[in-house]
C-alpha cells in the first residue's frame, strides 16, 4: 500500500508532500517482493531476483536515454518515464517499440512471482499494474483534444487506474499460474532477449 503513494497517478506523486519523489516506489515495492510468504512453488528466490533484476535493468537503461536527451523528469523517479510518452519529437516508431518491449518484458517477469492466493501479493500485484500503467502506457489525454488541464489530469489519472485494474485482474491474474508452471530457465531467457530488444531499440 505504501509504494502506491509514490506513484504519480496525476503528474506528481503523493509521496511529494511528504518531501520524497516517485523513487520511493521501487523502494516500497522492492521491500514488498522481498517480504512476500512463500508461494509453495519451486524456485521462488529465483522468480523474485530475475523480477527485480530485470526491471532494474529496463529502468537503468530508459534512465540513459533521459540522461542522454535531456527529457524532463527526476532520476531515478516514474515521472519522466511517463513523460517520454507523450514528448513531442520522441514519439518515432524505436521508442514505441522499446515501450512495447520493455511492457512486455516487465510483465512477464512479474507473472511468475504473482501469488493470486495471496492478500500482499495482490496489492503488490495492484501496485505494479499500476507503474506499468503510468510508465509505459500513453496517457489518455493524448487520444481527446481541448481538454483543460485540470480535466486532463483527471483524465488520465482515471485512465491508467482503470488501465491498472485491468492489467492486474486479466493478465497477473490469469496468466501468473501459467508463466510459474514453465521452465524457469527458458522463461527467464526469453524475458532477458525482450529486455534486450527494447534497449536496442531505445538507443538506436
Amino acid at each position: 500500500m505504501l509504494s502506491t503513494f509514490g506513484l504519480p497517478w496525476s503528474g506528481v506523486p503523493f509521496s511529494h508532500y511528504f518531501g520524497a519523489g516517485s523513487w520511493t516506489w521501487f523502494l516500497f515495492a522492492g521491500v514488498s517482493l522481498v517480504f512476500l510468504r512463500y508461494d509453495g512453488r519451486s524456485n521462488q528466490r529465483l522468480r523474485r531476483c530475475f523480477s527485480m533484476f530485470n526491471l532494474a535493468a529496463i529502468m537503468t537503461a530508459i534512465y540513459a536515454f533521459m540522461y542522454r536527451n535531456g527529457v524532463p523528469g527526476d532520476i531515478p523517479g516514474i515521472e519522466g518515464v511517463a513523460a517520454i510518452n507523450t514528448l513531442e519529437g520522441l514519439a518515432g516508431w524505436h521508442l514505441t517499440l522499446a515501450r512495447v518491449f520493455f511492457f512486455v518484458s516487465a510483465t512477464a517477469s512479474f507473472l511468475p512471482v504473482y501469488s493470486p492466493n495471496e492478500s500482499a501479493a495482490a496489492l503488490l500485484s495492484f501496485s505494479y499494474s499500476s507503474f506499468l500503467a503510468i510508465a509505459f502506457l500513453p496517457p489518455a489525454r493524448t487520444f481527446f483534444i481541448g481538454l483543460s488541464p485540470e480535466t486532463a489530469i483527471l483524465t488520465d489519472a482515471a485512465a491508467y487506474f482503470v488501465c491498472a485494474f485491468l492489467i492486474h485482474a486479466f493478465v497477473m491474474g490469469s496468466l501468473s499460474r501459467l508463466a510459474a508452471s514453465r521452465r524457469n530457465y527458458s522463461h527467464i531467457a526469453v524475458n532477458a532477449a525482450i529486455t534486450a530488444a527494447g534497449i536496442f531499440f531505445l538507443f538506436i
